[in-house]
């Protein structure tokens, strides 16, 4: 799942979300000036094709990719860190909505450039122009990162042969909305063909891929760009080989940022979103467990639990020499915790006052843990510089 975008929902003046995404995902305007000759189909050959069961992997598996395409072979924990969009949360009061992720764009411009790549993250309004650029792209060797609404194309996935149908599967409705990052790699006269990042663990070489048609591709991308209010209809990423010139202080610095966080509006994020999260519990009370938001919170209860055990278990075992990372890493373990406990509570058939106050004090303690591991990543950051 891609994660939400961090203003998107912030306030409700169109110049400031604007003025957010033209500064922070640094877009380049697609034409028709390009030379767009391409043949009638391109596959690119000899790709690794990395697709992971866990549902928060989505960007870091398709870093992960065009990556492998430019010689970088990196293990996936450790792109999830320079990337670090999942080291932190997002929560919109008035909306309720909570995902335990921050915005990934920013990230995919620090990491990509640490990693010796350059992201070109280009954009119109014209479905035609963004079609041909795809393939034209394709046609170059050039893997394209696609992020859309994958509730309308979780189809063509369940069909394909890649992917086993789930029991009772029904395709989700036309309201529904599931944002997401996949890969393309090659097209036809009429389709794309993608690499799926989620559904389950396996490593592929070599593949075609799952084929989609061209308009609901493009339909999917729309979808996407419309439910979080970007300036643009389309978009599409590419990464070019570069020389490497972020250091790993600036990803220190950035996801200790991230995970502290900050208030913006009705939006917070990092540890003010787990905070945000335990008010929001307490105030719906009992509630909360008599509706079709106990599903949910359980969902997002158990995707924290992974996270921050990845997390952890990451910085443990890559910077086991470092005794103020190791300490980060402990927080974050006993954030881990605190959210598996919260997980027992929620799976008790019946649910009292009592346990709605332990849910919201294991959310705070996570909260105030997190909030001490950013100021160490800060730190760290700090450390490295000299």
């Amino acid at each position: 799942i891609i994660g939400i975008f961090v203003c998107s929902f912030c306030f409700n003046e169109k110049s400031f979300v604007e003025k957010y995404f033209l500064e922070f995902y640094k877009p380049t305007h697609l034409s028709n000036e390009n030379d767009l000759s391409f043949p009638k189909e391109h596959f690119i050959s000899n790709l690794t094709w990395f697709c992971y069961q866990k549902n928060h992997l989505c960007q870091s598996s398709t870093l992960q990719m065009i990556a492998a395409k430019h010689g970088i072979n990196k293990p996936l924990d450790y792109l999830s860190f320079l990337l670090g969009y999942t080291y932190s949360a997002t929560y919109i009061k008035g909306a309720g909505m909570f995902v335990p992720y921050s915005d990934p764009e920013p990230g995919f411009i620090l990491a990509s450039n640490y990693l010796g790549l350059e992201r070109k993250y280009l954009v119109t309004d014209n479905q035609h122009i963004l079609l041909q650029n795809i393939r034209c792209y394709l046609s170059k060797g050039y893997p394209v990162r696609i992020a859309w609404n994958s509730a309308i194309t979780m189809k063509y996935a369940v069909e394909s042969d890649y992917f086993p149908r789930p029991k009772g599967w029904k395709e989700p409705s036309k309201q529904a909305f599931s944002p997401h990052s996949v890969l393309f790699v090659g097209y036809d006269s009429t389709s794309f063909y993608y690499y799926e990042t989620h559904g389950k663990d396996f490593v592929l070489k070599g593949e075609k891929g799952i084929r989609i048609d061209e308009k609901s591709a493009a339909e999917a991308i729309l979808s996407f760009s419309s439910r979080y209010g970007l300036p643009w209809k389309y978009m599409m990423t590419i990464f070019e080989k570069d020389s490497a010139s972020a250091s790993l202080s600036k990803i220190w610095e950035r996801t200790g940022e991230d995970m502290i966080g900050r208030v913006l509006g009705p939006t917070s994020t990092g540890s003010f979103a787990i905070k945000e999260l335990s008010n929001g519990v307490k105030i719906e009370g009992t509630n909360i467990f008599r509706s079709p938001k106990k599903e949910m919170f359980i969902n997002t209860i158990q995707t924290l639990v992974e996270i921050r055990s990845d997390n952890a278990s990451f910085l443990e075992h890559t910077f086991h020499d470092d005794n103020d990372i190791l300490k980060a890493a402990e927080l974050l373990g006993n954030s881990s915790d605190n959210y598996k406990k919260i997980f027992a509570i929620l799976n008790k058939d019946i649910l009292t006052k009592t346990d709605v106050n332990s849910i919201c004090g294991l959310l705070n303690s996570s909260a105030e843990a997190e909030y001490e591991a950013g100021n160490i990543f800060i730190l760290v950051g700090k450390k490295n510089k000299t």
